[in-house]
């Protein structure tokens, strides 16, 4: 394999050059001062990071515009790994989400992640539990795979991890006929 053969995926595009890609709109400005620019830091952009990290904040990936949640529990990656992402997206896709749309949390990074901090700070209206049960962050539910669950004005979604669904048919058929009853697709 050569340097040539090399092919990146746009979410590891995206984190390589987040520091250094510069928005047209602050190009264009900086062309009329005609001088050299030293640093340009995120809020002289007015470009909000897709991964946010806030003090005490529980670091997720997304932008939650629809306040929905996604927890999983990968212990390998700080989100996902690149095959699982790709994976999720490709669900999300299918539901007309995109990860602007949601919030992605791996719980294996933060033991102080519980439900309340979750509930607090992301306001979600739909909780999807990948791989994980919704008792190890104290949630007062107790919710069988792959039955949507109404509690607190949210609906809850149990499913097994996304390397189980992305090789097994018949688990991802049951969590497509979940996630449409959740988003309403006909």
């Amino acid at each position: 394999m050569s340097l040539d053969d090399i092919k990146l995926s746009p979410f590891l595009v995206k984190k390589l050059y987040e520091k250094t890609m510069i928005d047209s709109s602050f190009a264009q400005t900086n062309k009329l001062l005609k001088g050299p620019v030293e640093s340009v830091d995120k809020d002289t952009l007015n470009n909000e990071p897709i991964s946010k990290v806030q003090n005490d904040s529980i670091k997720y990936l997304g932008k939650n515009a629809k306040h929905i949640l996604v927890i999983v529990n990968e212990p390998a990656h700080t989100f996902l790994g690149d095959d699982e992402l790709s994976f999720l997206m490709n669900i999300l896709n299918a539901c007309n989400i995109s990860m602007a749309d949601a919030a992605l949390v791996n719980i294996s990074n933060d033991e102080s992640i519980n439900y309340e901090k979750l509930s607090s700070q992301f306001l979600p209206e739909v909780i999807l539990f990948l791989g994980t049960a919704p008792q190890l962050l104290g949630f007062p539910v107790q919710i069988p795979l792959y039955q949507v669950q109404q509690y607190n004005k949210q609906q809850y979604l149990c499913a097994p991890s996304l390397q189980m669904l992305s090789t097994d048919k018949e688990e991802k058929k049951q969590l497509w006929l979940c996630l449409k009853k959740i988003f309403s697709i006909s």
